[in-house]
């Protein structure tokens, strides 16, 4: 299903945008893969060991996935403009002027009720695309932020054990995310 950029639009003041994603900029900051979600009139941006959380006005219909390095490249020089335009179409996030290639997932309620007993894959898989309340309510946000931590751990020692085959993180991350979406394609 294709979303459009009518459904998936928001404004952010450059103020607001510049001074929650400074987090991001920081020299010795480990960063992964961007998750970017809205609910309850609030944007946040959520990458490795931090988390950006500003206000924003719009609409807004799932949650995209993208590069740490284009996330640290916006906190380093802000887009043009304000208010600061986010909206997503087609595979694709756009912030400010820039298009960046994107993993779009759409909220699933259905997901949450689908998981009887989540394992860690289940658990990557469900902060992708359970709304935060959602999660909280289920009591499932603990351990999310546990699997996520377990995840990265495992990454990096599997990197190291790889490394004379040149097999960087983000290689065994792509990996992941292949099987975070297939696991979501069953489970909704």
């Amino acid at each position: 299903m294709t979303q459009s950029l009518a459904n998936n639009f928001l404004r952010i003041s450059l103020g607001e945008f510049r001074s929650a994603t400074k987090v991001f900029a920081r020299k010795r900051i480990k960063l992964g893969p961007a998750l970017l979600a809205f609910e309850g009139g609030f944007l946040s941006i959520e990458s490795g060991e931090a988390t950006a959380v500003m206000h924003a006005e719009g609409e807004w219909h799932g949650r995209a996935i993208f590069s740490a390095e284009i996330l640290r490249a916006l906190a380093t020089v802000q887009p043009p403009g304000d208010p600061i335009p986010v909206a997503y179409a087609n595979g694709h996030l756009l912030i400010g002027t820039m298009t960046i290639p994107c993993q779009w997932n759409v909220v699933s309620e259905a997901f949450l009720h689908n998981v009887s007993n989540p394992g860690l894959l289940d658990l990557l898989a469900l902060e992708r695309t359970v709304a935060r309340a959602e999660l909280r309510g289920a009591g499932l946000g603990t351990k999310m932020r546990s699997a996520r931590e377990k995840a990265e751990r495992r990454i990096r020692n599997a990197a190291a054990q790889l490394a004379e085959l040149e097999i960087l993180p983000a290689d065994i991350w792509e990996l992941v995310e292949a099987r975070i979406a297939l696991r979501m394609r069953r489970g909704q």
